[in-house]
């Protein structure tokens, strides 16, 4: 089996390197930008999780997308993270990637629906699982 995952995102208690890279760069401990042309499907680590589980119960081989149906901006993203987490978004400083020389495509799109068919696991996207009704 082969998984191509896009951006991992998980709930505000456990926060990854990226949403505590929000958070310090809206309180302003940290300089840094986020970028508004570097897009990808993040997909919500428990829904990652168990749709590899249940593909590798299945016993299914093959390539696998799993990522969330919402393509965002690394700014977009951190808007609904800052939101989320009851920051103010407009404390977010934007730049665009393609400026740089970081290497890396820009637009970098999963699709995943021919694998969300073959599964019982929905790959939730990004303005599902960061609204703040839903903290799972």
């Amino acid at each position: 089996m082969l998984r191509r995952s896009a951006a991992v995102t998980q709930a505000a208690a456990a926060p990854r390197k990226d949403e505590q890279l929000v958070h310090a760069l809206a309180v302003g401990t940290r300089q840094g930008a986020l970028f508004t042309d570097d897009i990808r499907c993040p997909v919500h680590v428990e829904d990652l999780a168990t749709a590899l589980w249940e593909i590798a119960r299945s016993g299914a081989a093959g390539v696998f997308h799993l990522a969330g149906s919402d393509a965002l901006s690394r700014f977009e993203l951190g808007e609904f993270i800052a939101r989320r987490d009851g920051l103010d978004p407009a404390r977010l400083p934007s730049a665009c990637r393609s400026v740089t020389r970081l290497p890396g495509g820009l637009d970098v799109r999963l699709d995943s629906r021919t694998t969300q068919q073959q599964l019982t696991t929905r790959l939730r996207g990004a303005r599902e699982f960061l609204s703040r009704a839903d903290q799972s």
